[in-house]
């Protein structure tokens, strides 16, 4: 497979190893890397220059192998030829921009298209975790390009707060399912499973303990995942109780309320993120409550768009 580099990325990846040796009293580099690009201020005009700069950096980029070890994480996934185009690997902006993505590129052939992993430069000071980083981001590759994984570029939610919380869920149930795997497959990643169960168990903090981590072991061990599977999960917290029934734990919920973010308002009936805390201690929107709501008790609970019009009607009467 075809890879390609951003000249950017190798730019910045050279200059970063100059000062890495530099701090540490090794200047060789240095020296041999600028007998290479000073007399191109002498031998090329200027507007030649940047090209000669970047066949310089390039030449350098290989001498540190850093191609070599890229090809080789590629070559794990023997899936991608007569399915990919190509390998594009680009500059991060920021640790939030790093990922993987697909593009179809200039006279690429139909139905095919090159992977984009976007990776920061320091990634390539610490050669050990960049292996892991670009295997993390080729398994999603890898289900992206997957028939049955069914993948679609689309927004996740209704409105941008909505996005903001599925997007973040979708990208933890998609992480669970790649690091599981790989794992699996003896491969290293960029996150073990206690670290993968801290990011999941941080979305759900309403959910009982032994009922997350039934649910998450589930999701460890699942080998056939898909986009649809894992967006019903994102957007509905019902959805991610579900896969604990039938299982032991399952008798915890039957004793507890679904108060859980993104499940419905008892009262409104509109699915929310944002309870209102200890109701129980305010009797007077309690009663006004149970005045309109007969059968409600606090244990229900109440979305804080309720309960702010049942104080703005108790304020007015």
């Amino acid at each position: 497979m075809k890879l390609e580099y951003d000249p950017g990325l190798i730019e910045e990846v050279i200059f970063r190893e100059l000062t890495a040796r530099e701090e540490k009293g090794d200047f060789a580099f240095a020296l041999e890397y600028h007998s290479s690009v000073d007399p191109v201020y002498e031998n090329f005009p200027s507007e030649e220059r940047a090209s000669q700069f970047r066949k310089i950096e390039w030449d350098f980029f290989k001498k540190l192998d850093f191609p070599k070890v890229i090809k080789e994480i590629f070559d794990e996934f023997p899936e991608f030829e007569g399915r990919a185009a190509g390998g594009v690997i680009a500059k991060a902006v920021n640790s939030f921009d790093e990922g993987s993505y697909l593009t179809k590129g200039m006279n690429q052939e139909a139905g095919q298209k090159r992977i984009v992993i976007k990776l920061l430069s320091d990634r390539f000071q610490a050669i050990p975790y960049l292996k892991k980083l670009v295997r993390h981001e080729l398994m999603h590759a890898s289900d992206m390009l997957t028939e049955s994984y069914g993948y679609r570029d689309e927004r996740l939610g209704g409105n941008p707060m909505e996005e903001s919380i599925v997007k973040e869920r979708y990208s933890v149930f998609w992480d669970i399912f790649v690091d599981g795997r790989l794992i699996r497959k003896g491969r290293e990643t960029i996150s073990d499973k206690e670290s993968r169960y801290r990011e999941f168990e941080s979305l759900y903090k309403k959910i009982p303990e032994e009922v997350k981590i039934a649910v998450f072991d589930f999701l460890w061990q699942e080998e056939s995942l898909t986009h649809d599977k894992i967006l019903g999960l994102a957007k509905d917290v019902n959805e991610v109780i579900k896969i604990s029934c039938g299982l032991p734990v399952m008798q915890i919920l039957k004793k507890r309320k679904n108060i859980f973010p993104g499940a419905q308002c008892p009262l409104c009936q509109f699915r929310t993120y944002h309870w209102a805390e200890n109701i129980e201690q305010e009797a007077y929107l309690v009663d006004a409550i149970k005045k309109d709501f007969p059968v409600w008790e606090p244990d229900d609970g109440v979305c804080g768009q309720c309960i702010e019009a049942y104080k703005v009607r108790s304020t007015v009467c």
